[in-house]
């Protein structure tokens, strides 16, 4: 007798292991896909794609459809998680993507004595080895499994439904705070929500004894992130390796991570937990390099509230100073739009190659819609507005083309965007870059070539937060000159008043003496990053015999020869004393007109002798308004165009500079 095929499928609530024919079990199928379309909301047309697209793996999702049957909900949520999965991938190399794992697991277990420094140098050997490795990717459709589905699900709605932390959210959150079998792509399918669910998770049992705590989302994620930061200590450090850590268990062995990698952990511990959380970011901001990720929690009152994973309690403030051209959450369902723009583009952005994403850019910032009409027809169906970030322009936003107009919606204000379609990889600017106002207005921004006007230009890159207290140090420092290199008669020729964020400049007369110095404020050590003395009438600065206090704060090398070592991102660090100083003996009496000071910074301001070329944007392309070598602590440029969009490049060296207009005699930054 002809033996039939069988197939091995499991029923709710996980009875026994049924054979069944292959024909019945088609049968069956055609008939659970016939009940699930009539009972719910059902998008056929999608979990159809997804089903094509997943090959020889079918068998495996159809199982999962049928396990839940006779469980419209449970049914809902399956579907849910198949028809999005085309959306997101996993490593075919399973195998050896975990050899890396295991090597970061297996460093960490006899490290745990060893220096953070000595961790981090072993750490990096280890990532460095998988750094040139090209993992290939496959569609999650192609490999996810019929058991690791049906357990993630049934576990998700235990934690949904008879978990303390997310009884007030509703089926359509749950569908991507909890039920989603991984948190990122690339992410290992291992059975995460397992073994996270006791990790770190601090005293929140506890706080089921108290009426008014023991539901609230909120405090389970503030202890539970409060013991991720005691655990994870985290270091923000870019790793050698391309490929990050996406194991749960071996990601929180790690010594150091970006921003991304700590949201990551977050909300993989948290939803394991059943703890509403997700990931936010901004691909790019709109006035710097890079871009920035962070957590949010749906709180019992159904509001995303902020926290920095594995750092911060949930509502701190966080970057509440920072303008934001888009935030994006990271979500489990393909966002339909941009599913759209990618079909008919083919090639995307990259940082919006990305089809699970919402964008939640309101939910931060004031917003406009936008519309640009394009000067430059490349015949696409879609345009980008994109924000520059130090070196190139960056798409972070699309908008459907309309004859010759596009339409952007809920842009961030503030910011300079320029209008760019993207062709063989590269960005085309469609039209004039354009300043969204904080009012909405719609500011372009075209150089006048007939009104000429002059520039004094003091820095490259804008005045950053973080020198500012660098910058205060020199309040109060003076300039004094003396004949005895004790400087014993010591006499002050001038004391700063107020900070200089750039190049500091002081002019004396007739003042002739063997031993100049810079004598630092109390507690602020000094802290000088260049001095230059220019002798009468000369653009050249001498030098003499560097004298000074000796030593270093903590021993950190940075001693006083760092003040004339024409570096202005080394600096002078003395010792925390009172009255350090460092100056000049130059060997006999010399009568110095002006003294150029730089304080320890961010190297960003005009450096003395440094070549720079400034740059406009014309017509889609930076154009040269020359270069000029520095001779003071300015450089002038006499015949600029009006309304123009500048960039300042530094030639001798540096990597920061920034975009600008000129406005009432001043750089302003964008």
């Amino acid at each position: 007798m002809k033996k039939h095929s069988i197939i091995h499928f499991y029923e709710k609530p996980f009875k026994e292991i049924k054979l069944i024919t292959r024909k019945l079990f088609q049968v069956s199928i055609l008939v659970s896909f016939f009940l699930y379309f009539n009972s719910c909301d059902s998008k056929p047309d999608l979990l159809e794609r997804a089903l094509s697209e997943a090959g020889k793996n079918k068998i495996e999702l159809e199982k999962v459809l049928l396990h839940y049957k006779d469980d419209p909900l449970k049914l809902q949520a399956a579907q849910f998680l198949i028809e999005n999965m085309p959306g997101h991938y996993s490593y075919a190399e399973k195998d050896s993507i975990f050899l890396y794992y295991n090597e970061i697991d297996s460093l960490y277990e006899v490290t745990k004595d060893f220096s953070r420094e000595r961790k981090i140098h072993l750490y990096d050997s280890i990532s460095s080895k998988y750094d040139t490795i090209s993992f290939k990717k496959v569609p999650d459709v192609q490999v996810v499994s019929a058991k690791y589905l049906i357990d993630n699900i049934d576990r998700s709605f235990d934690l949904w439904q008879q978990g303390s932390w997310a009884k007030h959210v509703n089926f359509e959150d749950f569908c991507e705070y909890i039920l989603p079998y991984k948190v990122v792509d690339g992410q290992a399918l291992d059975n995460w929500k397992e073994y996270s669910i006791e990790e770190c998770k601090g005293d929140i049992d506890s706080l089921y004894y108290c009426s008014t705590y023991k539901n609230l989302a909120y405090k389970a994620c503030e202890e539970v992130n409060s013991v991720l930061k005691k655990k994870m200590q985290p270091v923000i450090s870019v790793t050698n390796s391309n490929i990050a850590i996406r194991r749960v268990n071996t990601s929180m062995k790690i010594v150091k991570g970006i921003c991304d990698d700590y949201s990551f952990i977050a909300t993989a511990v948290m939803r394991a937990k059943g703890i509403p959380v997700s990931m936010d970011y901004t691909p790019q901001w709109p006035d710097k390099n890079l871009g920035h990720s962070w957590n949010v929690l749906l709180d019992n009152n159904k509001k995303n509230i902020i926290f920095l994973g594995c750092d911060n309690k949930p509502g701190s403030p966080h970057k509440v100073d920072q303008k934001m051209a888009k935030v994006f959450r990271k979500t489990f369902a393909i966002n339909k739009e941009l599913y759209d723009v990618l079909q008919n583009e083919k090639k995307m952005p990259p940082l919006l190659n990305d089809w699970c994403i919402k964008d939640v850019t309101q939910e931060y910032t004031n917003t406009y819609d936008v519309e640009v009409e394009m000067k430059h027809n490349k015949k696409h169906k879609f345009a980008y507005l994109a924000v520059f970030d130090n070196k190139k322009w960056t798409p972070v936003y699309w908008g459907k083309i309309k004859g010759n107009k596009a339409k952007f919606e809920r842009m961030g204000a503030n910011i300079v965007y320029l209008p760019v379609c993207y062709e063989n990889n590269k960005v085309v600017p469609l039209s004039h870059p354009f300043l969204l106002t904080y009012s909405g207005e719609k500011i372009d921004i075209i150089p006048n070539e007939k009104e000429k006007q002059p520039l004094n230009l003091y820095r490259k890159y804008f005045y950053p937060q973080q020198s500012y207290n660098f910058y205060k140090r020199t309040i109060g420092a003076k300039i004094q000159v003396a004949t005895h290199a004790d400087f014993r008669d010591s006499i002050t020729l001038f004391t700063i008043q107020k900070p200089e964020i750039n190049t500091g400049k002081i002019v004396f007369d007739n003042k002739k003496y063997q031993y100049w110095r810079y004598l630092s404020p109390d507690k602020a050590n000094c802290n000088i990053a260049e001095l230059y003395f220019f002798e009468k009438d000369s653009t050249k600065a001498i030098y003499g015999n560097i004298i000074g206090t000796d030593g270093s704060y903590q021993n950190n090398g940075r001693v006083k020869e760092r003040a004339f070592d024409k570096n202005p991102l080394t600096c002078f660090d003395s010792p925390p004393i009172a009255h350090t100083w460092v100056g000049m003996d130059f060997g006999r009496p010399v009568e110095i007109e002006k003294i150029l000071y730089v304080p320890r910074s961010d190297g960003n301001s005009i450096i003395f002798e440094n070549e720079y070329e400034l740059m406009y944007w014309k017509n889609g392309e930076w154009v040269s308004l020359g270069r000029k070598t520095a001779h003071s602590e300015y450089l002038k440029y006499k015949e600029c165009p009006g309304n123009a969009l500048f960039l300042l490049h530094n030639l001798t060296e540096g990597a920061e500079e920034r975009i600008f207009t000129y406005e009432n005699g001043e750089q302003v930054w964008w």
